[in-house]
Parts: C-alpha cells; structure tokens; sequence
C-alpha cells in the first residue's frame, strides 16, 4: 500500500531526506486525476533538487517524459541496420534511446543537474515499467545499457486503478526500487494547500477559490471519476476559472446563466456547475460591469457579506487601464473595511503589473491611509 501524503510533507519533509542520501532515493507519486501531480514533481521537486544541490532552481534542467503511449524498445533503443565503419558490413545495431537523446541535450545547455519526471509512468504497459525499473532505480542508474549520467533525481507519476485512467498496477520489481506515495484526496488540509501554491498565484477568480475553500468536504470536488462525463478536480477546476473570467470581461456580468452554465457543466460537471451558479447568481443584489464604471459612487452596494465580496470581485476583473481602476478603486472603498483591504491590495498589484497609474483623488487617498500596502502589492500575484 502506497503511502499517503500532501504536498507539503512531500516537499518539505520527505524529499529532502531522500534527495540526501547517496544515492537518492527515487520515488514515484500516484493520485487522483487532475490532482496536480505532474505539476507539484516538475515545479517543487526541481526546487527541492535545487535545495539539495546547495544552487537556483534555474540551474536545473527538467525533461517531462511521458509513458503511457510508448512501447518498452522505444525507451531500450530501436535495433537498426547500420554498416559497421570497420568491415563495411552491415550489422544490427542499437540506437541510442531518446530519452537518453534528450538528457545529452540539456547537458549540453550546461545544465549539470536534471529532474526527469517520468509522466504516466503507472499507466504504461508491464514490458515499460520493466525496461523503466532500472531508470527509477538510483543503484543503477542506467536505461538500455546507457547511463543516464550523474546529477539526476528521477520520478514517476501515474494515477490510481480506481481512477478509470487506464492504470496498472506498479510491478513489484518497481515498487520495491522506490518510494511509493499517494497524495491525499481532497479535504480541507489538501485543497488549502492548492489555493495557496497554485490558485492564488496563477490568479484563479476569488469566487472560485472561496467556493473550493467552502465546499473542500462535501462532495465539489470528486474523489473518483464518474463512469462517464465531466468532473470537477484542481485541473478542470482551473480551467472553469479561465472560461468564467473571460465571460465576464466579455459581458460585464457576474451572474451564470443556463447557457454558461451549461459550458461550466461541461468542464467540470453538472452538481459542481450548479454550486458555482449558485454562488455567482445574485440577481439584483450585485451591480453590473457597466453600472460600476459609469457611477461608482452611486452603484449597487450588497449589504450581504459575500456580495460585497462579488461585486469587489467583478469591480477588479474590470480594471484593465487606468480609468477602469479608479472606477474599481471608488467602488472597493465603499465595501466593508476588510474587503477594502484584501481587493484594494489586488488592484494595486494589478495595476503595477499592467503598468497603469490610479490617479484619482480616493485612489490616492486610499494609497495615503494604506502606504503599508504598496509593498505587499508589489509582491502578490493578482
């Protein structure tokens, strides 16, 4: 049974102990569709190899190699006819292997430390996991007779049987080479942790991050795949953030109709659709686009909590030159105190950015009874 952990463990307090040894202990990753797998083992895992290594992680080179549609000669090295230079007679020879191929090349950009990621490793066929065992094994080092040099840390991630993603089970010659782990499903500890490493600096909509924050236990997120259809994970989440987004540029509308979300169904679910809806559906309790930037001053205010925070929300995704913002900026100081704050904040990393100026007499008023906040807004990421 694989070990369960989260990302944090794995980073801060595994690897680095097995990163320490001589040699490394190589692990593989497996979990749930769309979990973020491959995106914690290529950003994380360079930085701890960076740690370990005692240099910047832009000195380490990373080769993403993915598993599951090739076959066990690709990764050994294709037998060809070549003529021998010496005898002039044609022989069978062994093409050097491309994964081989590819880690020359990143030591020839001068990269001397390199994390191989060996993507979909557990959905690859027994004969691959086979041929790839003595890659993940760290004693020997090596793929199709051919070493694969020193300064790597390799990896494998792959999803669980129960995922319907056409895994199979690890070979036990393979899980006795390295460290098995499975990260945890989705509860309040692990979705935390995805707002605050990924949602929050790829720049999801709040909304949406406070709707994963909101509903971590109760069934939004699915823990297994349905048989068919849509589902909602950190990935397809991500990707309903970016269609919701470019709606309301496109609209000016915070609201989720039956067409939009019919297309938000589509991503990631019909129950998890409905929740956002839900949450984004505050028919005449929240201002529109237009109505903020022709009269801030004067437009809608929510006295509900979570209004306010929609409509600060809607006001930001707004703000795209400098009359915009301080249209956003009028609006976001008429909110409660702490969502002036947290969205006045936003806006300024945003327009800093952009590179336009707030320059009306509340932005710069604001700016004045906050002077802390210009430094944390050039920090943030909106």
């Amino acid at each position: 049974m694989n070990t369960l952990t989260t990302q944090q463990d794995l980073l801060n307090d595994h690897l680095p102990i097995m990163m320490a040894v001589e040699p490394p202990v190589f692990c593989v990753l497996s979990g749930r569709a769309g979990q973020g797998k491959t995106y914690l083992m290529t950003h994380g895992l360079r930085q701890c190899w960076a740690d370990a290594n005692g240099v910047s992680i832009d000195d380490v080179g990373l080769l993403i190699y993915r598993c599951a549609d090739r076959e066990a000669a690709e990764f050994a090295g294709l037998m060809m006819p070549a003529k021998n230079p010496e005898t002039g007679e044609l022989e069978t020879v062994a093409i050097k292997p491309d994964l081989i191929r590819k880690l020359d090349a990143l030591r020839a950009q001068g990269f001397k430390y390199i994390v191989l990621v060996l993507d979909e490793v557990l959905q690859a066929s027994q004969d691959v996991q086979k041929t790839l065992s003595s890659v993940l094994d760290s004693s020997e080092n090596t793929l199709g007779g051919h070493s694969l040099g020193e300064g790597i840390y390799a990896a494998g991630t792959g999803n669980r049987q129960a995922d319907r993603s056409a895994a199979r089970p690890a070979l036990g010659m393979l899980r006795n080479r390295i460290a098995n782990f499975e990260l945890e499903g989705y509860n309040a500890n692990t979705v935390n942790q995805w707002i605050t490493k990924y949602a929050e600096p790829k720049g999801l909509l709040r909304p949406i991050i406070d709707v994963a924050k909101l509903h971590a236990t109760d069934g939004f997120f699915d823990d297994l795949p349905p048989v068919d259809g849509s589902y909602c994970s950190f990935r397809s989440l991500t990707r309903a953030s970016a269609l919701i987004s470019s709606y309301i540029k496109r609209t000016g509308d915070m609201k989720i109709g039956k067409v939009m979300q019919e297309l938000v169904a589509s991503i990631i679910g019909t129950n998890a659709a409905k929740v956002l809806a839900d949450h984004f559906d505050c028919t005449g309790e929240v201002p529109t686009a237009a109505e903020i930037l022709a009269n801030a001053e004067m437009a809608l205010l929510p006295s509900d909590t979570g209004y306010q925070l929609l409509a600060g929300t809607l006001a930001l995704e707004i703000a795209t030159d400098s009359v915009a913002a301080d249209a956003a900026i009028t609006y976001i100081t008429r909110l409660r105190g702490d969502l002036q704050v947290q969205l006045g904040v936003r806006l300024l990393s945003k327009s800093e950015k952009l590179g336009f100026i707030l320059i009306s007499p509340v932005a710069t008023q604001f700016i004045q009874r906050h002077p802390d906040l210009i430094a944390l807004a050039r920090i943030i990421e909106v």
